[in-house]
């Protein structure tokens, strides 16, 4: 075996005691070359913010960077905003522009916060019987905020704290499982941690109490962890018109041709399974954006809506139309763990600028701003695939890109942009204008 081989099949102990210019060296060895400028470049950069962000992530390198746009025109139960957005997909910034723009002149977003509720569990075996439990568990509950009062005083004070504990019986599905089952209300923090060391303090507790009667049964405490399913947590944000004022999105169908395309649309997402994660995807790229934007976390936000989207026992659509005489009426219900205050939100500079940019917004009132952005993508996409179809607009916003990829100079980019006005984009046609059309004597595709 050669050296080279040997060291890459080598265990890599100690990593993360290493420091930030070590495990790059590491990486590059592994590697087996140098690294380009423009990639050592892109590690180095924003030198002054690394000592910050190592903080932020284990077995730190670099920072990656993304894309940070604005939609503006957002208009929510009557205010205008500026909405921030990190993502890396062309066309989702512009389309949720595009349906702002449409909406805001016809009565913007309806938002409204159902809930606010998110949950936690105490995960425990018990090889007693559930009567025994049950008949003690008031006395058991009281012990269990007693334990808690402490911890929960700051935020009972901003208005939250626990508002509810239950015991749950799961044995019939596995044996001897059981829970407590708490909900809470945190204010404008997501409050993970809040709710994650309440029950474990919860936790400590219930086994003090199972250990005063050994006779009963044996208690097994096997976690302690908060719940991602959050359907207590959820956010209407609908937007209504008359169906006629659709006539600019309708192309070459009438405005009662598009909402009856539009509702099919909707009404298929509720039956396909392979329509409806497409669909909700759609409320995805825009409710992703802000929420990485604001220094949220969007896979718990992601995997509560993909579970809340299956509480009927089918995945179906997050998205509801009614057409009601001469009436287009759409929402959309999610689900929306998220905060103003705690974890990136304030430490990372730019998710403070994002949420400074929003006006400071409680974490109900950045909910709804989330649920509208996902709205407003959804909506263009809906619109432009029931008319000229999602590739069309799509491709033009990925000229851009391609053309990039291609090596074009800055005036073959603009003679581009011309040229593709009216045909369609793919890698292949952009690669044979550009050898054949560049209007550049040096244009050659790479």
């Amino acid at each position: 075996m050669k050296e080279s081989e040997s060291q890459h099949n080598t265990i890599i102990r100690g990593f993360s005691k290493l420091n930030r210019d070590q495990r790059i060296d590491l990486v590059k060895k592994r590697m087996g070359r140098e690294l380009t400028k423009e990639l050592d470049a892109f590690l180095q950069s924003n030198a002054e913010f690394q000592q910050a962000f190592s903080e932020f992530s284990e077995n730190y390198l670099s920072n990656y960077i993304l894309p940070f746009g604005v939609v503006p025109n957002v208009l929510i139960n009557g205010q205008l905003y500026l909405v921030p957005m990190v993502i890396e997909e062309s066309s989702v910034v512009a389309a949720a522009s595009r349906a702002a723009g449409f909406w805001a002149k016809n009565g913007g977003f309806n938002c409204e916060v159902l809930g606010a509720t998110k949950k936690g569990q105490v995960h425990f075996t018990w090889t007693g019987s559930f009567g025994f439990l049950h008949d003690h568990f008031d006395e058991l509950k009281e012990k269990l905020f007693q334990a808690t009062n402490s911890i929960t005083a700051s935020m009972r004070k901003r208005g939250g704290g626990i508002s509810s504990i239950d015991l749950l019986d799961f044995s019939s599905k596995l044996v001897n499982y059981f829970q407590l089952d708490v909900s809470f209300e945190t204010a404008d923090a997501m409050g993970a941690n809040f709710i994650n060391t309440c029950l474990e303090f919860m936790a400590n507790e219930l086994s003090d109490f199972c250990s005063a009667y050994p006779d009963q049964g044996e208690l097994t405490i096997v976690m302690s962890i908060l719940s991602n399913h959050t359907p207590e947590s959820v956010v209407k944000c609908s937007v209504e018109c008359e169906i006629e004022q659709l006539k600019s999105l309708s192309g070459s169908y009438t405005p009662d041709e598009f909402a009856s395309r539009f509702k099919m649309a909707i009404d298929m997402a509720n039956v396909s399974i392979s329509r409806a994660v497409t669909h909700n995807k759609g409320i995805y790229n825009g409710i992703d954006g802000v929420i990485v934007a604001t220094g949220n976390d969007w896979r718990a936000v992601e995997a509560a809506g993909h579970a809340y989207a299956s509480r009927n026992g089918n995945y179906q659509s997050l998205s509801h139309i009614e057409l009601d005489g001469k009436r287009f009426r759409y929402s959309i219900y999610v689900p929306l763990a998220i905060g103003t205050v705690g974890g990136l939100t304030k430490s990372h500079p730019l998710a403070r600028f994002a949420l400074e940019m929003l006006g400071n917004p409680s974490s109900g009132n950045l909910m709804e701003i989330t649920a509208a952005l996902g709205m407003a993508n959804n909506f263009s996409a809906v619109a432009s695939l029931v008319t000229s179809g999602i590739q069309r607009g799509h491709m033009k916003m990925h000229l851009s890109n391609i053309l990039n990829q291609l090596g074009a100079t800055i005036q073959q980019k603009e003679n581009a942009v011309l040229w593709f006005a009216d045909k369609t984009v793919s890698y292949a046609a952009v690669e044979k204008y550009l050898t054949t059309n560049g209007g550049d004597t040096g244009a050659s595709a790479k």
